[in-house]
């Protein structure tokens, strides 16, 4: 079985330390691009279930722009309260400007 990759974005649509949240599989993911690469997270802080979509990044970490939690990109794991619990990763493919990621398996 083959792992499937959805194209969701395009690079140049994203600037520098910025995000966009698309919806893949039922799912809300965000798609933040930093200095280190590009990360795909769930869009949902786990504090307070609101959408990072338009938290603040710097380096590899994003605040939540309501409640200022604060998770590692690269892994998902928190870094700073209130969220306690990690967020979900997914798995990212650059093809040229493309970016697509790892279908969602259902659980």
């Amino acid at each position: 079985m083959s792992e499937e990759f959805i194209r969701v974005a395009d690079i140049t649509d994203i600037e520098l330390n910025q995000s966009q949240s698309v919806e893949l599989s039922g799912l809300d993911i965000l798609i933040c691009h930093t200095n280190n690469g590009i990360f795909a997270v769930e869009d949902k802080c786990s504090h307070a279930d609101i959408p990072l979509c338009g938290g603040q990044i710097i380096d590899n970490f994003i605040s939540c722009p309501v409640h200022g939690a604060v998770f590692d990109l690269t892994d998902g794991s928190v870094q700073s309260p209130p969220a306690f619990e990690d967020l979900k990763t997914y798995e990212v493919k650059i093809e040229g400007t493309s970016i697509s990621v790892k279908k969602p398996v259902s659980e």
